[in-house]
């Protein structure tokens, strides 16, 4: 597989506009986002897609012994093929989503040749209905979240700042994390989640870090139950996923 572009590391530019990591999008989105091949990345309307998650239903399913490609709709264009390689962490290959059921994907978007594709890194059943329009106000958050702040960057002597993450989101006013300022908790996590993302963000390997590794790593602050709780979040959310196994997760915005 040396030569398959789905296993090349993205080449990231760290001063983009998605620092935050996954980006809320659409298939249209994706499609007709501006891709730079030097730097492989894509841009649509100021906002850097290069990690996204999307909402959609799977229309067929090919597997292999090593992959499984799914093809996904969301009704703003055409499919969207999607990878998923197959490791330990997996489990029972029969487990995973198939036709006909409404998935989240967290993915990198490639482009080989004039076709694009998500190598994802999870994907699992929508549980309910409000989540999909939960995602579709998250895209339109993001969009003007990233629209403003082009304004505000673009206009002479303007000190950006503004509320919420990278991915649009704001939050309840009455949640702490939306207190945060974008440098100090760009992702909005509460204070468990903040310092298992930090603990990860400073001693990740090539695997990425053990459960037991990260309760170590937050000292005694956590017990292992919050530890697992904060773990379980920041991978629903696709800020982490795991890699070897179900003990070992790994940060999406660290290559």
């Amino acid at each position: 597989f040396d030569n398959d572009p789905g296993l090349v590391s993205p080449k990231v530019n760290r001063q983009n506009n998605n620092q935050g990591g996954v980006v809320p999008v659409t298939i249209y989105m994706m499609l007709n986002a501006v891709h730079e091949p030097n730097q492989d990345t894509f841009t649509f309307e100021n906002t850097d897609i290069n990690m996204v998650s999307f909402v959609g239903i799977i229309r067929d399913v090919t597997e292999t012994t090593t992959s499984i490609t799914y093809k996904i709709d969301d009704y703003t264009g055409p499919y969207m093929s999607v990878r998923k390689f197959i490791t330990e962490g997996d489990g029972d290959v029969s487990s995973l989503p198939k036709s006909n059921c409404y998935v989240r994907v967290y993915g990198h978007l490639r482009s080989m040749g004039e076709t694009r594709n998500v190598i994802a890194f999870s994907i699992r059943p929508v549980q309910t209905h409000n989540e999909k329009t939960s995602h579709m106000l998250d895209v339109v958050r993001s969009v003007l979240y990233h629209q403003k702040k082009s304004k505000l960057t673009s206009a002479p002597g303007m000190d950006v700042k503004v509320d919420g993450d990278s991915t649009g989101r704001v939050g309840n006013e009455n949640d702490s994390r939306a207190n945060n300022k974008m440098g100090d908790n760009p992702l909005c996590l509460n204070s468990q989640q903040q310092q298992v993302y930090v603990a990860m963000k400073n001693g990740e390997s090539d695997i990425g870090m053990s459960i037991t590794e990260i309760s170590k790593a937050v000292g005694g602050c956590m017990n292992t139950v919050q530890v697992k709780k904060a773990i379980e979040f920041l991978s629903n959310e696709g800020h982490i996923y795991s890699t070897i196994d179900d003990e070992h997760y790994k940060l999406t915005d660290m290559y």
